[in-house]
């Protein structure tokens, strides 16, 4: 199956996560026992070696270390809500606990990985997903503070997968990297936060990769 004709642009998916979350129902709240089968989303970094950060940049100083993030000592992500796409084309809200917060500079640490709230999805097979967060909170490091706000609904990250199936009674675990030194950056006089999940197995895709959601209006404070 094609991926290309599946894909909806991310402005699309945000208001469709945004309504999708405000009738969700919670983990174990489902009475037609439609939400039979659980899955686990566990993300880690996916950061390749960089170069040390332009001397004009904040925090920027010869004591750099490339095993850390050359700005931020913390950085915050509050996780909204997430979608399923099954292999026939429907999205569907992943039933758990959100919103939840991650610190996503702690996954740098070698082997660090973090695991999110248990999910309930219905059986099937499941050949995408789509994240959805609202804010980031960071710890710069020389210890001043921000808050970065996205435009809209929240950054909408849509992540293509190998196809894994959700059973009942069964937990499909699916691992998720975050390459977190290229999605805090600073650019144009200001912080930016742009998330590129990818999965941590990795697969051939039917078709063009789906574009990436780069919105480049988020606003510091």
């Amino acid at each position: 199956m094609s991926t290309k004709h599946l894909l909806l642009r991310a402005p699309s998916l945000t208001l469709v996560a945004l309504a999708l979350g405000l009738t969700a129902c919670q983990p174990g709240d489902d009475p037609l026992g439609v939400y039979s089968g659980r899955v686990q989303f566990t993300l880690s970094s996916g950061d390749p070696v960089l170069a040390a950060p332009d001397a004009s940049s904040p925090s920027a100083t010869g004591e750099w270390e490339n095993d850390r993030h050359p700005f931020f000592k913390a950085a915050n992500v509050t996780f909204t809500s997430i979608l399923a796409r099954d292999t026939d084309g429907v999205l569907v809200n992943v039933q758990m606990e959100l919103p939840a917060t991650v610190d996503i500079i702690a996954m740098e640490e070698v082997g660090r990985t973090v695991t999110l709230p248990d999910g309930e999805l219905p059986p099937a097979t499941y050949d995408q997903i789509v994240v959805v967060m609202s804010q980031v909170q960071g710890v710069l490091r020389d210890d001043t503070t921000i808050t970065i706000d996205p435009p809209g609904g929240g950054w909408t990250a849509v992540v293509p997968l190998c196809p894994f199936e959700v059973a009942e009674d069964a937990t499909a675990v699916v691992g998720l990297m975050l390459p977190v030194r290229s999605a805090l950056v600073w650019r144009e006089g200001r912080f930016r936060f742009q998330p590129r999940f990818r999965s941590r197995i990795p697969c051939e895709m039917d078709g063009p990769e789906p574009e990436e959601d780069s919105t480049d209006d988020d606003q510091v404070s």
